[in-house]
Parts: structure tokens; sequence; C-alpha cells
């Protein structure tokens, strides 16, 4: 309920038309009150217990009464426009109007900017305006899964405006209680609202099913490139720096009270900034508030965006009157750029200036320090690198290189793809150290004492090896629990189950659970201890129903707003995203259930994603998009990482060594198991995945179909028999983790 009630944001309060009074009569227009959504479609969905939709949450958790003659207008699942009878009926049991939109938002396919989508559907405007003429109180929630074109807000002057995303079971009542004043909003936006879909540069370069074009979803045969042409100007960096207006920016929330935020010290020593900011409650009730930290960066071999978020926190619930004092350090690695020609991580000569506030476009400068000449921050390799130049947005000529995407969309072929398979000696990874045993070492031996897993994957044949490197199958067929998939066990060791399922908000399996708000509205919480105890609610209902480990949390960016997973995603910030995923990771496993970092990397579209490739400068790769990766694991690493369907610069992401042993290993320290997203070997060989140290084929099946590939790899001498070994060995470090602590708890 927490999570629900920090994740609802007021974006415009005029006149203080919110909250309403208890006891009032609500005129409630549009269908979206009778079809509240509570969740994603997809991988997403939640299968709660119970669900409170806003129209259940009124009945039973208000004060309030509906207007049903109203209310019944809309069981016709349309966006009627009422009649003047209607709306003067109306008007005299209450001069305030409420206006609901939703949209539904999930798994393979994409949302579209047309009418009813991204922007108002005839019959949605004929409603908002007629109800607008009549009531000059107007409130309107947006109940969607993604941003939407809200410029209507302003035409026709509605005084109210709630964003009300994927909230969970118990989201109706959490909105209610926004509503009536019982809870103060908190929230901020996490991404911005642009006035137009083609206001934002990726548009571009994103498939668009309109004009005649198909709808097409994840499994068409077809190939699609995506040129990144914006390159690091991803959201905010894009809007801040090339001065474009936004309908509400990002960071942006209101409250029912005012705050001052004052910042009260800053320095810079020992290659950190350390600084502090006062948040003070100036209004009439208690509230929470969200600081922000950007920072503005010199140019000078690289341009840079004119603000980029390093630092966030909110406050407790502050007394009017009361102050709190908030913290931040920001170190030199989050101030660093990245610079290809020299493969490095560097920070430019010039002047670093803070800010501080509560969006992007209300902060007071918090400090500055100068750097004299060039600091090296890292020292890396190349990977990764696009297989040909890459056009990009440059603030230095803005209409010269604004993207065209004329070089992206539906291909005859896949684009410049080659397999990069032991492309490094170093990343070959050394032999595993152990003597082949005397004797058969059985499973439970090494759940009792992990120190014996060298020896135990040391034993097995390559047979065995490349079955445990396929999954067992998916259990979403009639006679099963619905879980992901789950390990072969091979009964020659008397193997344990470890089993995993989907459940960015919830645990997908048949057996109803729990259902909390989508990662986009708990990251508009700003609140990492929400995300940490959503972590734990998952983990504890995973528990109960035999899970080992969940396939969450989904970190893919919101570059552009209508994919259609992005309610499963955070932030189009990779920091922000990057944060508040790692610690609903952390919630997850430091409460007895594995976490699932997925899908890596730049999955940023459902559009036949199996075969889209996607290209991008190396530094907007690791700038923007495997930032929240590297952001995530200095938070907490996970057990587990998904790479994407997709290809990225020149390989599938499910055999790219460069990138799982290259990056996520060598430089992000991961050291769990790699698994491919279900049925990637659909368009990946399964021999160079494994060859790439992808440990885990999904979802595999009993018999033999994906392990003979494995095993043929081998003996032809693709696959070395240690990657193998290591593949396995990450694998089941972590199966036997959690089945020791299956054992513990069951002991």
């Amino acid at each position: 309920m927490e999570a629900a009630r920090e994740g609802i944001v007021l974006l415009k309060n005029e006149g203080n038309v919110l909250p309403l009074k208890k006891g009032e009569t609500l005129n409630v227009f549009g269908k979206a009150l009778l079809q509240f959504r509570l969740g994603a479609l997809g991988a997403g969905k939640i299968n709660p217990r119970y669900s409170v939709g806003f129209l259940r949450a009124i009945e039973e958790y208000s004060d309030f009464s509906l207007n049903t003659e109203v209310t019944e207008l809309y069981l016709s699942d349309s966006d009627v426009s009422p009649s003047d009878e209607l709306l003067e009926s109306a008007y005299k049991q209450s001069d305030t109007a409420i206006i609901m939109l939703s949209r539904p938002s999930g798994e393979n396919i994409d949302n579209r900017p047309i009418p009813g989508e991204f922007y108002l559907s005839e019959e949605e405007e004929q409603m908002i305006r007629a109800v607008s003429r009549k009531f000059d109180k107007t409130v309107a929630i947006v109940n969607s899964g993604y941003p939407i074109d809200v410029r209507w807000v302003e035409k026709y002057n509605i005084k109210g405006l709630v964003i009300c995303g994927f909230v969970g079971m118990l989201g109706g009542q959490a909105l209610v209680e926004i509503i009536d004043g019982r809870v103060n909003p908190s929230a901020k936006l996490p991404d911005t609202w642009s006035l137009d879909y083609y206001d934002i540069p990726a548009s571009r370069n994103f498939y668009n099913a309109t004009l005649g074009m198909p709808v097409l979803d994840t499994d068409v045969p077809y190939f699609a490139d995506t040129y990144y042409e914006e390159d690091i100007y991803v959201g905010y960096r894009y809007f801040e720096t090339f001065g474009q207006q936004v309908a509400y920016p990002f960071g942006y929330g209101l409250s029912y009270t005012t705050f001052s935020v004052k910042p009260t010290f800053f320095t810079f020593e020992s290659n950190k900034v350390r600084l502090a900011v006062e948040v003070a409650n100036t209004g009439s009730v208690a509230g929470k508030e969200v600081v922000q930290v950007y920072v503005e960066e010199p140019d000078g071999l690289l341009e840079k965006p004119v603000r980029k978020l390093v630092g966030f926190a909110k406050t407790g619930s502050l007394e009017p009157g009361h102050k709190q004092a908030l913290e931040f350090e920001v170190n030199e690695d989050q101030l660093a750029s990245y610079h290809t020609e020299s493969a490095s991580w560097i920070m430019e000569q010039g002047t670093y200036t803070f800010f501080a506030g509560t969006s992007v476009k209300q902060v007071v400068q918090a400090g500055s320090f100068a750097l004299e000449g060039l600091r090296t921050i890292r020292i890396v390799s190349n990977l990764m690198s696009p297989p040909m130049p890459i056009r990009t947005l440059s603030k230095r000529d803005p209409a010269g290189t604004f993207p065209t995407g004329e070089q992206s969309g539906i291909k005859p072929s896949v684009t410049e793809l080659t397999p990069k398979v032991k492309r490094a000696k170093s990343m070959i990874e050394g032999p595993i150290q152990a003597d082949i045993p005397a004797r058969l070492i059985k499973y439970g031996e090494v759940v009792d004492n992990p120190v014996l897993l060298d020896s135990f994957v040391k034993q097995l044949t390559v047979g065995e090896l490349a079955r445990l490197s396929v999954c067992k199958a998916a259990g979403w067929g009639m006679t099963e629990i619905g879980e992901a998939g789950r390990l072969y066990t091979l009964d020659k060791y008397e193997m344990e189950e470890f089993v995993v399922a989907d459940g960015n908000s919830g645990v997908n399996v048949k057996q109803p659970n729990i259902g909390m708000p989508c990662s986009a509205t708990v990251c508009a919480s700003f609140n990492t201890r929400l995300a940490y105890e959503v972590g734990k609610v998952i983990a504890e209902e995973a528990i109960d129903n035999g899970i080992h480990l969940i396939l969450a949390p989904g970190m893919n960016i919101h570059r552009n707003p209508l994919n259609g997973r992005h309610p499963e995603y955070f932030s189009e910030d990779p920091y922000l995203a990057g944060v508040m995923a790692g610690h609903h990771s952390k919630g997850l496993e430091e409460n007895g259930v594995s976490s699932c970092l997925k899908h890596t990397v730049a999955n940023n579209c459902e559009t036949v994603r199996k075969r889209n490739h996607s290209l991008m400068t190396e530094r907007a790769l690791r700038e923007i998009y495997l930032k929240t990766y590297e952001v995530a694991i200095q938070v907490h690493k996970p057990d587990s990482i998904m790479t994407a369907y997709n290809a990225c610069n020149g390989a599938f992401t499910a055999a790219d060594e460069e990138m799982i042993h290259g990056v996520i290993r060598s430089e992000f320290g991961f050291d769990g198991y790699v698994m491919t997203d279900w049925n990637s070997y659909d368009t990946v060989d399964v021999a160079e995945a494994v060859a790439a140290g992808n440990c885990w084929m999904t979802p595999g099946s009993p018999d033999d179909t994906y392990v003979t590939p494995i095993v043929e790899g081998v003996q032809d001498g693709r696959i070395d028999r240690t990657r193998l070994e290591n593949n396995v060995k990450h694998l089941l470090k972590v199966a036997i983790k959690r089945a020791s602590n299956s054992r513990k708890n069951n002991g």
C-alpha cells in the first residue's frame, strides 16, 4: 500500500481543487472507472489474491458517494460524451467533475502514436470538452502504463491532474486516499512528459505502426535496425540541453503542502563531492519531499548534457514548520564521461556546478569546483563498438544532426552481424583447479559444503554439463504451477529443484499471491527503502510458492515512452533506474530469493525484438544503457543477469562475449550466472551462446534438442570445456545457495 501511495504523482492542482471534501458526491466520467488498470500485461502481470480498483475503493474505503447516473453511462465500454441534461443533473450534485483516462501496456507489442494510445481518441476529446464546459472544477486522473499527450489539460482548463500508473492490487484505495487528502502525494516523475510524441528525438528511430504500417509483435520473422541517433541525449538530457519545452519535466511532482530547499554545505575533497540540503515544510499539512542533485559538467573533448542526475533522497514525513537535513556524496566515477578514442572514463578540465532541487527545472546552485587539467578515472578496453559509424545528435549543430531515422526500420536481413566469440584470451576464465574426485560426489554434499562445487563440476561428463546448461522447460501448461523454468536435475547425483518465475511486481505463477505496483510506479516514489520492501514482499511470496529466483527487476531505459514494457522498467535516467532496481534486487536476495537483472542490453522496444538490431556509439551504450546495470550492481550484486533478444552493435547479446565477460564480469564485477531470455535460440546459435559465457539456455526442453548442439560444440572445438564447466559452476553456485537456504529454513 505504501508503495502505491508514494507512486501516484500530482502534476497540477490549480486553486487547490484537491483534496476533495469527504462526503462529496463524485461525478466520475470515463470508462476507466470501471476498467481501472492495476498491472501490466505479459511477464510483468500480477495475479493478486484480490484487488481494489478505484470503483471498489470509493464504495468501500472512502466517505465519498458515486453519482450512479454518471457511472452507468460508462457501462457501455465507451468514453461516451454526456448529454447536457446529464451534465446539468450531475452539476447539481457536485460542482466538481473527475475525468478518467486509461491506457494498457505490456509485453510483445509496442504502443503507438495514434488516437486512443499516445493521443486522445475522438471519443475522449468530446467527453473532456463537454465535461469541462460545464464544470469549472475538473480533476483528470490518467491511469496509464506510459506517458501520453496531456496538452488537453491546458486546452480545456483542467484544474487538477493526477498520474496514476499501474499501482498494484491496492491501487484504487491508494488513489482514493490521495484524492481525499488522507495521504499527501509525494511522487515525482521518473520520466519527462513531452508536449508531443515527435518532440522526442528517439521517435525518429522507433518503429511507428501508423500510416498503414502493420503492428509487428515479438515473433514476426522480420529483421529491423534501430539506430540510436539521439546518442546520449535521452529524456531530460535532451530537453534541458536543447531548451525544448515539455508538458512536465523529469523529477516533477506536487504536494498538498509547500517546502523550502536550501543547500547548507558543499565541499570537494578526496575526489568526492559532499553536500547537504535542508528541507523545511513551509505549508500547513505534513508531507514528504524529494531532493534531486544534478551536475553541469564542462564541455571539452566531449560535449555534455547541461544536467545529469547524480543523487536523490526523500525526507520522512515532516510536520508543518519541521526541517530535515539530507546529505549527499557524489564520487568521481559519477562525474566521468566515456572517451571512446582512449577507451577511458575521464573528467575534463573546467568547472563542475552542482544544483539541488525538486525537479530538473526547479533547482538552486549548491556549489561548484574547478578541475585543472584532464583526469583519467578508469582505463578499460573498447568493447561492443558499433560495426559502422553512427550519425549522432550534437548541441554544436542541432539542426544539422537531429535524428532522421533514415537508416532504421524493417530490413531484409540482419545488418553487419557476426558472432563475438573468444575474441580475447583475457576473457577466457582460468581452468578449474580441482582434481577429478576419486568417488562420486552427490549434490547434497555440495549443498552442505559449497567448497566441493569445483570437484562436483569436474566429475560431470560433457553430456551432463550440457544438460545442466539447458533449462528443463517452462511450466506454463495446464498441469504445472506456471513457473518460467526449472533446473534439469540429474538423478544420478540426487539433485534438488531450482525453480524460476517471472515477477517484476509479484510472483507470476497460477497461484494467486501479491500484486505490487509496477516498477515505473515504484520508481516515482524516489524512495529506495520502498524499492527494497517491494522486493522483500515478493521474496516472501516466492518462497511460499516454491520459487527460488524471480526474473526481475527489468532494467531497460525508458528511451521511448511507447515501448510496450515501459511500466516494467524504471526510468529514462540510468542512475535513478540503477539505484532503485539495485534496492529491489537487494530486497529480494536478502530475504531468500535470487534476482535477475534484465534484459541486457538495449532491449528498448517490443517490435520484432528477437531480430531487432540496436546500433549506437559506445559512449551512449556505456553512459546510458549499460550504466543502469553498473549502478545496480554497485548497490547489490545479483545472483543472475538475463541477456536480451536483440542484437547490439554487431552481435546478438545472448552470444556476445564482449558484453558477458568483457563488461559485465570483468568491468562490473558480476559473479553470478547469465541466462538467455526465453526462446532466444530462435535467432541465436546455442553453441555460440555457451561459448560466449551464457550459462543457461531457456526455456529449453526435457529432451536433447538444445543439449546436442552444446555437446557437438565441445567436440568440434567451438566450446572450450573449461568455459562450459565455469558456466555450470556459476549456475550451480546460485542453485546451491538457495537449496542451502531452504534446508536452513526447513530445519
